[in-house]
């Protein structure tokens, strides 16, 4: 069990893609809840029956991470609130100065086989680097930052935009592999996500896979981070319409009805629907999307369409539109439909600091690997076949009761 000998240290939450919508929220919303300017209004972690995890204390969690761009907090909030409208204007000018402290700890991110469209945003350009060399900056980044604020332990979140690397079969199979192929800067047979991964993991980070790209789930990766005995989980964050397909399928399923087709379109007009309107970059968010409902319905068969459209005006308010032809009784077709809108940013925040708080848990408890008990924050987890809703967070509540007599650092 890791211990620390004050238990009054704080935690890192070490963003990828600090500086995009989800950042802003999670920045935004963890220092507003501190001058009770918002509620906890969607922190799962916050439910009675995660209380005697004794997960750190929302105000404990120190911000920092890194980006491509050259930006400021600031500035991002801004823009999200002026083009989404869900911070409120008020609350902007109160927290400029929580948001200029963490400026402070943005380092710059790494590209590696991103795609041209992830590219195009970068305005923080470096010298070209070996791989191993992106490594070790990595490394020295979040140890820094660490050092900088006496952290007990950092949780590394990978939130950047859904990268055009998607071939996991040319990923080395074994660490052994990984290690040679970064030791030899074999470009083509690895990712900025795969990176981002091993740097974590292999500098003793607990990391979390919320973007869609291939990274910690990769063998290699499972690999080290058994050997290092660090947590990790992913992929995918499941907040809008994976979410009700996973806790509405179940149903149809358990009525024996019959599903022929289950149609959805996404449409969004943020950052990420401009990365997801390219092909390349939405390939593995679109199996994501149809292998979860192909598993419920246990029926590979099953005619499950999805596609993901940029529409620049609606910005970071991301609308679904699903439609669902089923069989039942006397072979009678019927349709479903339902349409799903919501503040994509704001959904997706309040996830990670979730994830943050259960992973670091982990850490602490002495436990590695994928921590399975968080499925039910992901489209596709690793390591779990289920995927139901219902089931998933079941997972959850069971760790819950298992590890919350478990003595830690915070009792």
């Amino acid at each position: 069990m890791r211990k620390s000998k004050n238990n009054k240290r704080k935690i890192g939450l070490w963003l990828i893609g600090a500086y995009g919508g989800i950042g802003a929220c999670i920045a935004a919303g963890l220092a507003g809840i501190a001058r009770g300017l918002y509620s906890k209004c969607g922190l799962v972690s916050e439910r009675d029956e995660f209380q005697p995890l004794n997960l750190m204390p929302l105000a404990d969690i120190v911000l920092g991470g890194c980006d491509i761009r050259d930006t400021n907090f600031a500035a991002e909030a801004a823009s999200l609130q002026a083009r989404a409208g869900i911070l409120g204007e008020k609350n902007l000018d109160a927290l400029k100065n929580d948001f200029a402290a963490i400026d402070g700890d943005i380092s710059c991110g790494i590209l590696l086989n991103s795609g041209a469209v992830v590219e195009k945003f970068s305005s923080r350009r470096r010298a070209p680097a070996t791989i191993k060399s992106m490594v070790s900056r990595i490394q020295r980044d979040i140890r820094a930052f660490q050092r900088r604020h006496s952290l007990a332990d950092v949780v590394v979140v990978n939130l950047a935009s859904a990268e055009a690397f998607s071939d996991a079969g040319i990923v080395p199979k074994t660490l052994k592999d990984l290690q040679k192929a970064i030791a030899a800067n074999r470009r083509r047979a690895l990712s900025a996500g795969i990176l981002y991964a091993y740097a974590a993991i292999d500098a003793g980070f607990p990391y979390v896979n919320f973007s869609p790209s291939i990274s910690s789930e990769v063998p290699a990766i499972k690999e080290l981070a058994e050997a290092r005995r660090v947590p990790h989980m992913g992929k995918d964050g499941k907040t809008g319409e994976t979410l009700v397909k996973t806790a509405l399928a179940p149903m149809f399923a358990a009525r024996n009805l019959k599903v022929l087709s289950w149609i959805g379109h996404n449409i969004l007009g943020n950052r990420d629907g401009e990365v997801l309107a390219d092909s390349r970059n939405a390939k593995t968010k679109l199996q994501n999307k149809s292998q979860a409902l192909q598993t419920i319905l246990n029926d590979p068969g099953v005619d499950s369409q999805v596609r993901i459209d940029c529409v620049k005006s609606l910005d970071d308010w991301k609308t679904a539109w699903d439609f669902i032809h089923f069989k039942g009784f006397l072979d009678t077709k019927m349709i479903m439909q339902f349409v799903w809108q919501g503040a994509d940013s704001a959904l997706a925040a309040p996830l990670v600091i979730d994830l943050a708080r259960f992973i670091e848990h982990a850490h602490r408890n002495g436990l590695s690997g994928a921590q399975k008990q968080l499925a039910c924050f992901f489209k596709a987890p690793t390591d779990v076949p289920q995927q139901s809703f219902a089931e998933q967070y079941r997972m959850l509540t069971d760790y819950a009761k298992r590890h919350g007599h478990v003595r830690s650092d915070r009792t």
